[in-house]
């Protein structure tokens, strides 16, 4: 059974991964669907701001945890000589890099205009971040960062879509926007989907190794409970290009409120990967033989 500090750093670092993930999917897909988006822009800026601050709030705290979880108690998190020690640790490089590129966004975000491409400079660099720590930043492949940083940008898109997609079905005037920015979506899906299926497998593989520990030890037993939910996200995603978008652009009769429903689904089930992803990297080692 976990202790407090290990179920508190797997909350921090799901809030971490939302407040990064989103802000900077918001920022790029202000840049990919300009025309589509221009109608919710205000309600996408103000989001990115919030995810960005509970960003850095998060990064602050999650490194704070990990002091914690030295020392065992409270004293942990404020103890100097501790986190000055962590500062020069890979963990001090992650949130020197968040900071920075969350403030970057921030910045870019409050001036607007602009300030966008300075967001998008932001947003790259804390992405880039979670090459510095975690499983992928030691024991595998050089080549194994850009893969990461590519399976980030894919999901991080994928997730700044909802928002703008869901304010526009539930607006009855903005619904042909709403059906333009999901068919547009869908073929860009078509392509980068399946670039996130290979780097995520990839990445999986380089630091599991063998079917052995996919299947006999507890982090491939988790990795393998995140795969699921990951294929329950891409099959109500196949449906969203299949079916409900379609149905939506021919104005059928109760497709926007299917579209809407399904949507929030789907930010459940991003939700319980976000925390399946925390709790992997917290609670469990990379098996040994890989």
């Amino acid at each position: 059974m976990p202790d407090i500090w290990a179920l508190a750093a797997i909350v921090s670092k799901a809030l971490l991964y939302f407040g990064i993930l989103t802000s900077s999917g918001l920022v790029l897909n202000r840049f990919v669907f300009a025309a589509e988006v221009a109608a919710v822009l205000p309600v996408m800026r103000k989001l990115a701001i919030v995810c960005a601050c509970l960003g850095i709030c998060a990064a602050g705290v999650s490194f704070a945890l990990r002091g914690a979880a030295l020392t065992g108690d409270a004293s942990g998190l404020t103890d100097p000589e501790m986190l000055g020690l962590m500062w020069q640790t890979p963990v001090g490089t992650a949130l020197l890099l968040r900071v920075i590129g969350l403030s970057l966004m921030l910045v870019g975000l409050l001036f607007g205009g602009l300030g966008w491409g300075l967001a998008a400079l932001g947003a790259l660099t804390a992405l880039w971040s979670f090459t510095t720590i975690g499983h992928v930043s030691a024991g595998v492949s050089l080549w194994a960062k850009p893969v990461l940083v590519m399976h980030l940008l894919v999901v991080a898109f994928w997730i700044g879509v909802l928002l703008p997609l869901q304010r526009l079905v539930g607006t009855s005037g903005d619904r042909e926007l709403a059906g333009q920015l999901g068919h547009r979506f869908g073929q860009i899906a078509a392509v980068i989907i399946p670039c996130l299926i290979i780097a995520g497998l990839v990445l999986g593989w380089l630091l599991v190794g063998t079917w052995t520990n996919l299947f006999t030890t507890p982090y491939g037993l988790n990795l393998i409970g995140k795969l699921c939910l990951v294929t329950g996200l891409l099959g109500l995603g196949a449906w969203h290009k299949l079916r409900a978008v379609p149905n939506l652009i021919s104005g059928q009769a109760q497709a926007a409120a299917h579209l809407s429903r399904t949507l929030k689904v789907e930010w459940f089930l991003f939700w319980a990967v976000l925390l399946a992803t925390a709790t992997l990297t917290t609670l469990f080692a990379v098996p040994e033989a890989h």
